[in-house]
């Protein structure tokens, strides 16, 4: 009877480290494709307004798939960013200068998601449309 025993409690340890295992590994897949949906609605061209306390200006950002981005503005050169994103922050670290600490943008999608708003309270707030 002790053999039993030990039999069918190895099994249900097998059973139930196997179901730990798929909800452990379903949790992490639904964080992880949650942050690649939201990464994925930044992809592509998005063309708008900056708005700052001194001055207003035309700006496109574009985003790419390897998680760099393209800032081209009026009359000031061509600004290349590594991004990362979290739930509630877009954080642009440029490339000339990746030791200093990345600009951290507000977002919020609107329209279907074809309309962005990014907002630093220090910075600016640039109102973007998806093209």
């Amino acid at each position: 009877m002790i053999k039993k025993g030990g039999k069918n409690t190895k099994k249900q340890l097998v059973i139930i480290g196997i179901f730990l295992l798929l909800v452990v590994g379903l949790c992490g897949c639904n964080e992880n494709s949650s942050k690649i949906n939201n990464i994925n609605k930044f992809i592509g061209v998005w063309e708008g307004i900056s708005y700052d306390p001194d001055i207003t200006m035309n700006v496109t950002l574009t985003f790419y798939k390897d998680n760099t981005a393209k800032q081209v503005s009026e009359e000031i050169h061509i600004h290349w960013f590594n991004f990362e994103i979290d739930d509630n922050s877009l954080y642009l670290t440029l490339q000339e200068f990746p030791e200093f600490d990345p600009i951290i943008y507000s977002y919020e999608f609107s329209n279907n998601d074809n309309a962005l708003t990014l907002t630093n309270e220090s910075l600016d707030t640039l109102i973007l449309t998806k093209q």
